[in-house]
């Protein structure tokens, strides 16, 4: 009697576990699945578990807290902006324009930060190029080079139409905070006194950016939910996805993630004021205050569940934190520019 009984609860368990969702496939596609391994540098994530008070000490002391969201932290690019920007020295910023954001870019490109190329019109040395990039630094002049600009990657479109060569956009910004983690510099996106030196330093010796992958998140809150991964210009998935409700939703625009987390314990409470306590939320990469890519467990994703964050299923978030780096952009639109 007792072994019929393991049997009925055997079968009943596995027809429950076969009507449950699968997060390690479920609503998501791969175009190129046999991509080579992405390289992550071990600096740019913690494989540390980061529970809510230990991700608030983490947080820049100067940005005012926001208000409470799912995965809440008070750190942010675009918030560490205000109190960044009354530094003493020049300052360049996302939505600068003129000889400083160009002065800005071409450094950037120089050492390869950048998904651009620029060609200087006078046929001068590499090295001459650097230095005199590097003297406009030291001398607080910011005199750009005369040349022409490519990008090295023309899709998606969402991602071209960020690009001006003399504009600080978020293209330039993401560039920033990966040269920012790289130098072991605050990670806020501008090019302050420090960020300046840094840069000045490095075109002089002539140092270049750790050769990674140029990926670029897209979040559509169009039914179905739908998050596309593109990697060098490449769309390598796309899966559905879940942002935050009406009461805690995701924010529109383009952030550059600044800070990665493999594992986290997520704490804090939903809008009703009901506790909830989330350990182990794998693969978390922040780029707006609180809100995050990651992977959750859902029975089904395309549609507003979050408070605030991008939710994928396993596998997606898996592959996307692996191509995801300090300063990645994760563009939220409604409906992107057709690709």
């Amino acid at each position: 009697m007792r072994t019929r009984w393991i049997r009925w609860i055997a079968l009943a368990l596995a027809f429950c576990v076969w009507l449950s969702p699968l997060p390690f496939s479920l609503g998501a596609t791969s175009d190129e699945p046999a991509l080579p391994s992405p390289n992550v540098p071990p600096d740019s994530w913690s494989s540390l578990q980061q529970d809510w008070k230990s991700l608030q000490n983490l947080a820049q002391k100067a940005v005012p807290s926001p208000s409470s969201s799912k995965n809440g932290t008070p750190s942010s690019g675009h918030a560490a902006k205000r109190s960044t920007s009354t530094a003493q020295g020049v300052v360049i910023g996302v939505g600068d324009v003129g000889p400083k954001a160009l002065w800005l870019n071409e450094s950037l490109a120089v050492l390869g930060y950048l998904p651009a190329t620029f060609a200087p019109s006078a046929q001068e040395p590499a090295q001459a190029v650097r230095l005199a990039l590097s003297s406009g630094a030291r001398a607080q002049t910011f005199k750009p080079l005369q040349g022409t600009w490519k990008l090295r990657y023309d899709q998606p479109n969402a991602w071209v139409s960020l690009w001006s060569a003399d504009e600080d956009t978020p293209i330039t910004e993401g560039a920033v905070m990966a040269f920012e983690s790289q130098h072991h510099l605050a990670v806020d996106g501008i090019a302050g006194p420090d960020v300046i030196h840094a840069l000045s330093q490095a075109l002089a010796s002539g140092e270049m950016a750790p050769q990674v992958p140029y990926s670029y998140i897209l979040v559509t809150t169009s039914l179905p939910e739908t998050l596309e991964l593109w990697v060098n210009g490449k769309l390598v998935l796309k899966s559905l996805c879940n942002t935050g409700i009406p009461q805690a939703p995701t924010p529109y625009g383009t952030y550059s993630v600044y800070v990665q987390y493999a594992s986290q314990e997520m704490k804090g409470k939903d809008p009703n004021g009901t506790p909830y306590d989330g350990p182990d939320v794998p693969y978390v990469s922040y780029f707006y205050q609180g809100c995050a890519v990651h992977g959750f467990v859902r029975q089904k994703y395309g549609f507003p569940q979050s408070l605030g964050c991008v939710e994928l299923p396993y596998a997606a978030a898996a592959k996307v934190f692996a191509y995801t780096h300090i300063g990645t952009l994760v563009t939220i639109t409604s409906a992107p520019l057709s690709t």
